[in-house]
């Protein structure tokens, strides 16, 4: 093949960020027919987070972002088995191999890829294309997976009341644990510490069964610790938990939380404006 014929087919060749999606969307089709609807929507939240953990490496380089994904990805193959062998076959911690994933989907022919002046040749704007159109498509099939279903919640009123005030009690607990650990230990749950290994000491703690990241409420609350989506609620649990600091008199503590109330609150003033 000649020069010129060499540059032509280079030209010729999608966005990277094009192909990337288009090849993603054809593993997970063909790897969704292995599993039934429940075990779909499992799935497919798990890659809905696995891509935005992709965007974030790629912008940050922080390993705690791939551990993160890691972990739960291990969590998955404890709970499905031999049933998981399909899912983890596809082989999609690829896409966090910026270096080498253009070669790995067959975008470059070998020849091609080690003439490449720099391997890393993956550009922000490829990774928004591929992550932006995972987020659509997996949006999409999340939606219809979802109208299959049977109901989530409880009919009864009581029972929905209840739970509300269980799960209170557990992010005061949590937030309680946070700040000992930060304070003491300068500990922090998006630190340097596996969120996994956090979760399943708050297991323990609190004295709750721990079965699976997936499975645990904790889980979920301790990923975005201290960080609430509701300031109210956030401003509520924090002046609910700090009296108990106050009369130990365990001074770092209140005052860490006097800081988180001052910004919560600051946060809610300027939502409003």
């Amino acid at each position: 093949m000649s020069k010129t014929e060499t540059k032509d087919s280079k030209k010729r060749k999608p966005r990277k960020g094009v192909y990337l999606s288009d090849i993603a969307i054809k593993e997970i089709e063909e790897v969704l027919t292995h599993y039934n609807t429940e075990q779909k929507i499992e799935l497919i939240e798990h890659l809905q987070q696995l891509f935005k953990e992709v965007a974030e490496y790629f912008k940050t380089k922080d390993d705690s972002i791939y551990r993160t994904y890691a972990d739960r990805q291990q969590e998955l193959l404890k709970k499905y088995g031999k049933l998981f062998k399909p899912f983890a076959f596809k082989r999609f911690d690829n896409y966090f191999d910026f270096k080498h994933i253009l070669s790995v989907k067959d975008y470059y022919t070998a020849e091609e890829f080690n003439q490449l002046e720099s391997n890393d040749d993956l550009s922000e704007h490829d990774i928004y294309e591929l992550t932006t159109s995972m987020r659509n498509f997996l949006g999409g099939e999340l939606h219809f997976l979802y109208l299959d279903r049977e109901p989530q919640f409880s009919t009864n009123n009581d029972d929905s009341k209840e739970e509300n005030d269980k799960e209170s009690t557990e992010m005061q607990q949590l937030l309680a644990l946070h700040y000992i650990l930060k304070a003491g230990f300068e500990i922090e749950a998006r630190g340097s510490n596996s969120v996994s290994e956090l979760t399943q000491l708050a297991h323990l703690l609190l004295g709750k069964k721990f079965t699976t990241l997936q499975n645990s409420s904790i889980y979920k609350k301790y990923k975005k610790l201290p960080n609430f989506d509701n300031p109210t609620q956030f401003i509520k649990d924090l002046k609910h938990i700090r009296p108990y600091f106050e009369k130990l008199d365990l001074v770092y503590i209140t005052d860490l939380i006097n800081e988180d109330i001052k910004t919560a609150e600051n946060d809610k003033k300027n939502a409003k404006k």
